[in-house]
């Protein structure tokens, strides 16, 4: 690979940038790939021109890369691009600007999969442009940058579907979180209805709940009807209850009635009682539970 091949990378990623740029969005906003919609190109490419600036800095001057140096002292040589290998520490600063985009890309409704295809797909044609020669590149470093964008490409695609994810299941916890009833059976008998699969941020929550209610009332009991629960062992689950058994205000302080458990997580959550030293009763009947925990609070149910 010629000196002056080599010396063009960093130069015309860092010289030209606003027109590489420039021509990147025109691609992405004429690419059939992405959803047909319109676009802002200013948005687009402050987005996207994060990723041209740490580009041009991983390709700069040897001199500012540790372990590199100079061929000559005084006479920077430029990084090639077959340098950028993917998960490199060359490479990082590069992966985290495509992750990025493919991540706020998550968060527009009407944003797909098509779009950031379309995005990543325009940044390899905008590299497989690049002029060859005496004045552009040298063929294997051009094809080095069509792959490297390539590998952009999935980077962010995991950012993109990772961070979908991950509003979805926010999005999940707040409904559930929303849908789950805390309520009073009777003045001073507060109870909780789990029901789903909560995770322990969820399950804190609610349990939360039921605690304020516990100390806005004054009660003596409470009840946690579990009979809904998908899966009441999990680690999660039982680390959440830990915590709420164990609060001052409810260990040795208030009588708990759980509903609907099974043998198996019957026996873990009386575990969680014992370590916490908490009064917790277990019953598979909900009115027989109600009845315990109303006569805990000085109440009696009447059947007529």
């Amino acid at each position: 690979m010629a000196p002056a091949s080599n010396a063009k990378i960093g130069d015309i990623l860092r010289e030209q940038q606003a027109d590489l740029l420039k021509r990147w969005v025109d691609g992405y906003r004429t690419s059939p790939l992405r959803m047909p919609r319109a676009v802002d190109p200013q948005a687009v490419s402050r987005l996207i021109s994060p990723i041209l600036e740490c580009l041009a800095d991983a390709l700069g001057p040897a001199s500012a890369v540790p372990g590199r140096a100079a061929s000559e002292p005084g006479v920077p040589v430029q990084v090639p691009a077959s340098a950028l290998v993917p998960g490199s520490t060359l490479a990082r600063e590069v992966e985290k600007a495509a992750a990025l985009v493919g991540a706020l890309h998550a968060t527009g409704e009407a944003t797909t999969g098509f779009d950031i295809a379309a995005l990543f797909g325009a940044l390899r044609d905008l590299f497989a442009a690049v002029p060859l020669g005496p004045g552009g590149l040298a063929e294997d470093e051009r094809d080095a940058l069509v792959r490297f964008a390539e590998w952009l490409s999935a980077v962010a695609f995991d950012s993109f579907s990772a961070a979908r994810v991950h509003a979805e299941r926010e999005r999940w916890r707040e409904q559930l979180e929303d849908g789950t009833p805390v309520v009073l059976l009777a003045p001073e008998l507060p109870a909780a209805f789990v029901v789903g699969r909560p995770d322990g941020v969820l399950l804190d929550s609610v349990l939360s709940r039921l605690l304020l209610l516990v100390v806005r009332v004054g009660a003596r009991a409470a009840l946690i009807d579990a009979a809904g629960m998908a899966d009441p062992t999990r680690p999660e689950v039982l680390e959440a209850l830990g915590r709420f058994l164990a609060h001052r205000k409810i260990s040795g302080s208030v009588s708990l009635v759980a509903v609907g458990l099974d043998d198996g997580p019957e026996r873990a959550w009386r575990e969680q009682a014992r370590q916490s030293g908490t009064d917790l009763s277990f019953d598979a009947h909900f009115d027989h539970a109600l009845d315990r925990a109303l006569s805990v609070a000085g109440y009696r149910l009447v059947r007529t």
